[in-house]
């Protein structure tokens, strides 16, 4: 069933998140998929900084992405 009065959001007029909103620092990255988040330990934030479209699941480490789904599961997601 294809739904056609979906309107795509339109994410190139997102502003981007590159530091906490609150300390304006960065703990590290850590990339889950095809995404590298970005995090702040002091305040448990993460937050996207980048988005690798071109990343398949050939080319992702089963263990590293458990390991960050782990790792940053606790903390609070912040999108603008």
């Amino acid at each position: 069933m294809q739904l056609d009065n979906i309107i795509a959001f339109p994410l190139n007029r997102r502003s981007r998140i590159n530091v906490c909103p609150h300390c304006g620092t960065r703990s590290n990255v850590w990339q889950i998929g095809r995404l590298l988040w970005g995090y702040c330990d002091e305040h448990e934030l993460r937050w996207v900084v980048a988005d690798y479209h071109n990343v398949t699941r050939a080319t992702i480490n089963h263990r590293e992405l458990r390991r960050g789904l782990e790792f940053l599961s606790s903390f609070a997601e912040v999108s603008t």
